[in-house]
């Protein structure tokens, strides 16, 4: 049978570290979709190394193959045992892995190292309920942001995060984490032992409210009842001193045309993930994923000079069709606007077009 274009990218990889960054590389990790079976058809491969090196950075990249965006990208020693330690919501990019390359055996050591530390932090009773009560006070602190603002695109953005965080926080307490990531967070969530069902019940009416009102009346139930669960007293927000506004608009920066068609390479697969989600009618992930690539759009205005778009706000539970144009119309008008200030974007039909062309840079 033959291989995928997801198989051979993960050959060429391999064979690429080890015979171009075999000094430069600690590690290559493989984790997500492709590996834990819930692949979909635009589905790329979730990718990340350690450097050794600084020459290991050259190796990062992105590209477009066959419409699928891929991110081959670096983390440091110190994030990954952060990530180990709890302090992110990553925990499966430790957790749930299949290792592709080390460099050695004190690279290998030092990374199974990590998966310990993971399991050991999250059947401690102290580090978990620490790592909870940390994610309850980020969420307290999403709605603070999410009240002071008027704007749809701000309150759906901090309500996500809300719920996200919120969800991560009952995981944590419980000792567990989400290995299917963001795609299961909701089903798996239901299926933790002992979690209240409102807690999950006012997770879905967050993405359901037709207001924003309605929106953050659920947001504060959520909190209560994880607060409730999780038997900590609510955090104290910040008064209305400390109260941090909403930064005045700027005109944008210059436009940065080849990072942004970077950022297009690397959301290119947020874009499909929304279409999937909206094929198949699955709205909890379908706002999931379009307040994240929303979050990613904001940053692209802000820093990259990309046109400010709303996708959010196109988004209606009953009606996913709506996102799905939005995303597309987006979609469109920014490789428009990429490729108007004449920088061509790594795009692919095919691996073997692909592979080609990087077998030519290596012999020019």
């Amino acid at each position: 049978m033959e291989q995928s274009v997801n198989e051979k990218l993960i050959d060429w990889i391999q064979e690429k570290v080890g015979t171009e960054y075999a000094n430069d590389i600690s590690i290559v990790v493989l984790y997500g979709s492709f590996l834990n079976g819930t692949a979909h058809s635009k589905s790329d491969i979730d990718c990340y190394f350690i450097p050794r090196t600084e020459r290991a950075y050259q190796f990062a990249n992105d590209f477009i193959i066959d419409g699928v965006g891929y991110d081959i990208f670096p983390i440091t020693w110190e994030r990954a045992e952060g990530i180990a330690n709890l302090q992110e919501a990553l925990l499966p990019l430790i957790g749930d892995v299949k290792i592709l390359y080390y460099h050695s055996e004190e690279d290998l050591q030092r990374f199974t190292k990590l998966q310990s530390l993971l399991k050991s932090n999250l059947t401690d009773q102290e580090t978990s309920y620490t790592a909870a009560r940390q994610r309850v006070e980020n969420a307290y602190r999403f709605y603070h942001c999410a009240q002071k603002s008027a704007a749809p695109s701000v309150i759906h953005k901090n309500a996500s995060g809300i719920i996200m965080t919120l969800a991560d926080a009952v995981a944590l307490y419980h000792h567990t984490y989400y290995h299917y990531g963001l795609k299961r967070q909701f089903s798996d969530l239901q299926k933790i032992p002992e979690v209240p069902k409102q807690i999950w019940e006012e997770y879905r009416d967050v993405i359901c409210a037709e207001s924003a009102e309605n929106r953050l009346f659920h947001c504060r139930r959520m909190m209560q009842a994880v607060c409730q669960h999780l038997h900590m007293h609510p955090p104290t927000l910040p008064s209305e001193d400390e109260a941090s506004q909403e930064p005045p608009q700027s005109a944008p920066p210059q436009v940065h045309y080849k990072a942004l068609a970077a950022f297009y390479e690397e959301v290119c697969s947020t874009f499909n993930k929304i279409y999937v989600c909206c094929e198949s009618e699955n709205a909890i992930l379908a706002y999931l994923s379009a307040t994240c690539l929303q979050e990613d759009l904001d940053y692209a205005h802000a820093h990259l000079g990309a046109k400010c778009y709303d996708l959010i706000s196109s988004f209606h539970y009953h009606d996913l069709d709506r996102l799905r144009d939005s995303a597309e119309s987006i979609e469109k008008d920014l490789v428009d606007f990429i490729t108007s200030g004449g920088v061509l974007l790594k795009k692919y039909d095919s691996f073997e077009e692909f592979a080609a062309f990087y077998k030519a840079q290596n012999t020019s």
